[in-house]
């Protein structure tokens, strides 16, 4: 009888070997022969589910993608007042733990990445729309009486700055101080635009 194999859990265990290479060698140092080593497999095992690095590059940033949007949908799904729902998000979306610490090391290799390929800058600015979106829905829930659009922008920046120095230096005072800073940031729109 021939052996049963989960493609889909195979194909995230690559993905996770790549996530290791790229946390500690940037994705420069990404290659098919070290992420089979991290993954404890052969490169051919890499090449059945992903026909190049490059494919296996997109995989390892859409996967980062997904893993914090099932965390934010999770959290959006709970019954909360709007205010906590918002600054939830925005600390769903910093450098907090070792997960979200991995995520990040990711995303910064990507975003370095993608200022010179253009496959990747397209992918980036579509998670970045997509993460605007939510953002301006949860705004104009707190503050119908801002430009829900162009306040989510700038949270968006403040997010990816903050969370940007939190990666880079994750002490647990970075951590806290990044917590505070956007909260006061999020209580100032409020603040400026109306309700909750």
């Amino acid at each position: 009888m021939p052996k049963i194999v989960d493609h889909k859990a195979r194909r995230a265990e690559l993905v996770e070997a790549s996530w290791k290479v790229i946390e500690t060698e940037g994705l420069d140092g990404l290659t098919m022969r070290k992420v089979a080593s991290a993954a404890g497999c052969t490169t051919g095992r890499i090449t059945h589910y992903f026909p190049d690095r490059e494919a296996l590059v997109l995989a390892a940033l859409r996967a980062a993608n997904e893993a914090a949007k099932a965390r934010t949908t999770a959290l959006l799904a709970k019954d909360l007042p709007p205010r906590a729902r918002l600054q939830k998000c925005v600390e769903e979306g910093l450098p907090l733990d070792k997960q979200r610490q991995r995520e990040w090391k990711v995303w910064i290799a990507f975003w370095t990445a993608a200022a010179s390929d253009p496959q990747l800058a397209r992918e980036n600015a579509i998670q970045t729309e997509a993460w605007v979106d939510a953002l301006a829905a949860l705004i104009a829930d707190v503050a119908p009486g801002c430009d829900a659009g162009h306040e989510a922008r700038i949270l968006m920046g403040a997010i990816n700055g903050i969370g940007l120095l939190t990666a880079i230096s994750p002490t647990k005072q970075n951590r806290a101080g990044a917590v505070e800073t956007l909260a006061l940031h999020v209580e100032g729109l409020i603040a400026r635009g109306g309700s909750a």
